[in-house]
């Protein structure tokens, strides 16, 4: 295995590489690029379309999916991987799409190919979010880890709160009898003299009786205007309406009402007038048809024959299409017989016209022989030793026996002589 590159590796579960592979296709607008490119048109992916088995008419469309998917990918990368068709031989659509990942930079998998022959699993999701992670960089496009904003609920509640409180207490000084601009700078005026008096009790009577004198300004009248008309707005209280209090809702209610009684007889009128022109249209709009329908009936009955035939050849088409499937599987399983046969042909054939056996029965042959005639050469000496053996048993008994015999006759000798010495 490459020790460097882009990893194919399946490190999550299949749900979580659909998520993020359905979310890249469309980043890629695969549905009018992929499924609506031509005819037949496909399916889009579902979430659970690559992560199990799915019961399907043919039992290769998972696969069929997956490796169309892959080549368009790869050649969305610039890659000159071929189209694959439904019926192409698997192992090689496989090498293909390897090949392909090979040139763009991925490491080979830990994996065998062979797990990709089923058409899902998390080596197949694998693939695919790595291919398009290489897609979206061609592309241009980046993902990156989302961002997250700090919370500041509990701040902008508070704000609403705040805002609450401080509309409360101006609706509440709204409802209290207001005071004249007079009275107020009066009261401004005697309040700041009591506070200068409070911070200040040792103040003389000089200082109160120039504090008690009348105030001249000093400001021009036509700048004061226009100081008062720029600020004006801006210290302008807009006070929130209150929705909670029941008298509004029931004065809005009364003016809503007012004003639905005031416009529904010119609105009536104008139902009136646009249902009759709708009702004129639609009476155009049906003698229309009814003239088309008229004008149209042979060609309606043509198209109609035409789309029966075109049902029945389909059908037909489709029938043929899964005997055809069924003929090719028909014909690896054969291929492959064919192949096991010739395979034990030529290995009883190589057997046959091996000549070692022979030559090695022959060497066995040969060292029997050898082994033959050392064995007759010890049988012959061991033949000579015990015909030696018996022959000096036979002499050595024969020279027993005369020695006996002339023990005998002496012993007799002298027998005789004692008889004749006693006579």
């Amino acid at each position: 295995m490459d020790s460097q590159g882009r990893s194919l590796e399946a490190a999550q579960p299949e749900e979580v590489y659909m998520d993020n592979i359905i979310h890249k296709l469309q980043l890629l607008n695969y549905e009018r690029e992929f499924c609506r490119k031509k005819k037949p048109y496909r399916k889009s992916l579902t979430p659970t379309y690559f992560s199990m088995p799915h019961q399907v008419q043919s039992g290769n469309e998972q696969f069929f999916y997956f490796t169309s998917l892959a080549a368009w990918l790869l050649q969305s990368c610039g890659m000159s991987t071929p189209t694959p068709k439904e019926f192409d031989d698997p192992n090689a659509t496989l090498q293909a799409i390897l090949q392909g990942l090979r040139s763009l930079g991925f490491a080979s998998p830990s994996y065998p190919p062979t797990k990709l022959n089923a058409g899902y699993g998390k080596e197949v999701c694998a693939v695919l979010d790595g291919l398009l992670d290489v897609t979206l960089e061609r592309k241009g496009m980046v993902i990156g880890r989302p961002v997250h904003q700090e919370e500041r609920y509990e701040e902008e509640v508070a704000d609403e709160g705040d805002m609450d409180d401080a509309a409360d207490i101006a609706t509440m000084a709204a409802q209290e009898a207001p005071i004249d601009e007079e009275e107020e700078a009066a009261l401004a005026l005697g309040g700041d003299r009591d506070m200068a008096t409070a911070h200040n009790p040792e103040a003389t009577p000089a200082a109160d009786t120039a504090a008690k004198a009348p105030l001249v300004s000093s400001v021009d009248p036509m700048q004061w205007k226009l100081e008062v008309e720029r600020v004006a707005p801006k210290l302008r209280l807009v006070l929130a309406a209150d929705m909670r209090d029941w008298r509004q809702h029931l004065e809005a209610a009364h003016s809503r009402s007012d004003m639905l009684t005031a416009s529904w007889p010119d609105t009536k009128a104008q139902l009136n007038k646009l249902a009759g022109e709708v009702t004129a249209s639609l009476e155009k709009v049906d003698g229309r048809d009814r003239q088309l329908n008229s004008q149209f009936e042979a060609l309606l009955v043509q198209y109609q024959s035409a789309r029966q035939q075109m049902t029945a050849a389909q059908e037909e088409y489709d029938r043929r299409t899964e005997l055809i499937s069924e003929c090719n599987s028909d014909l690896h399983r054969v291929a492959a017989a064919l192949e096991d046969v010739k395979q034990q042909l030529d290995s009883k054939g190589s057997n046959l016209s091996d000549a070692s056996p022979l030559v090695r029965l022959k060497a066995a042959m040969n060292n029997l022989r050898s082994e033959l005639r050392h064995m007759e050469v010890c049988i012959g000496v061991v033949a000579h030793n015990l015909m030696s053996l018996n022959l000096r048993d036979k002499q050595s008994a024969l020279q027993d026996a005369a020695s006996k015999q002339q023990r005998g006759l002496r012993d007799m000798g002298i027998v005789a002589a004692a008889g004749r010495g006693g006579l």
